[in-house]
């Protein structure tokens, strides 16, 4: 006799749990880690900003404290490229302003010091500003090795109409300024420690490879990553 639609469909779906208590058993081990393997989604590590970046209009504002931009020129300007090509992947429908347009304005207004009158410039919905604080790629009690430190400022500056008592925007007033996130990030590559620095690597490589790493741990601060990417890959090329 044809077996009835809703068993076939009751002995597929088992099917697969069978398979994998089988292979538990022989194998003899804890069943957790497997289990987690057979889950159909990819965990994922939460952003700890809990705004959202999709669809809103986005300024990235950057700043190099006194002492880093002297050892490494165009620093500041270097992270916003890296962090903001970052952006541009990872977001949806992102509208992030051109960074020539940025720096256009900031050359402009060399005595800004609210984040604020950037998002005013630019009718943006959002500044994130990047303040780098600490910058460096060789230890100076450690002349011989490469090892990368940084800490970061970050902070998220909304600029918005005030909201009446249902929470809807008051938009014959102006618009009002908020830091709506604040935050570091300290950032060591590689992690497992310092490398040579006569193993081939220039200094400049070394830097390039250790901003890179130094905008995406900053990015994970506004967006999802996969747990893996923690792991730091410590190739570095020779330029």
């Amino acid at each position: 006799m044809t077996p009835r639609p809703h068993a076939r469909m009751r002995r597929a779906a088992a099917a697969p749990l069978i398979v994998a208590v089988g292979l538990v058993a022989l194998a003899g081990c804890d069943p957790r880690p497997l289990f987690y393997f057979l889950q159909p989604w990819e965990p994922t590590v939460a952003a700890p900003y809990k705004g959202s970046l999709k669809g809103k209009r986005v300024v990235v504002l950057t700043h190099a404290a006194a002492g880093t931009q002297n050892d490494f020129l165009a620093l500041d300007r270097d992270l916003a490229r890296e962090f903001g090509n970052i952006l541009r992947e990872k977001v949806k429908k992102i509208d992030l302003v051109s960074q020539k347009k940025v720096w256009d304005w900031v050359d402009g207004h060399p005595n800004w010091t609210d984040p604020a009158e950037a998002a005013e410039a630019f009718e943006a919905d959002l500044v994130i500003f990047l303040e780098i604080e600490a910058f460096q790629v060789q230890d100076p009690h450690s002349p011989g090795l490469l090892e990368g430190t940084a800490k970061t400022h970050i902070q998220a500056v909304s600029l918005d109409y005030p909201k009446n008592s249902k929470g809807k925007p008051i938009t014959d007033q102006e618009k009002e300024s908020k830091v709506v996130y604040d935050d570091y990030c300290d950032t060591t590559f590689p992690i497992r420690g310092p490398i040579p620095a006569e193993s081939g690597t220039s200094r400049n490589a070394f830097k390039n490879k250790f901003l890179q790493v130094v905008a995406a741990e900053v990015s994970w601060h506004f967006v999802e990553h996969a747990p893996e990417d923690a792991i730091q890959d410590a190739r570095v090329g020779t330029r």
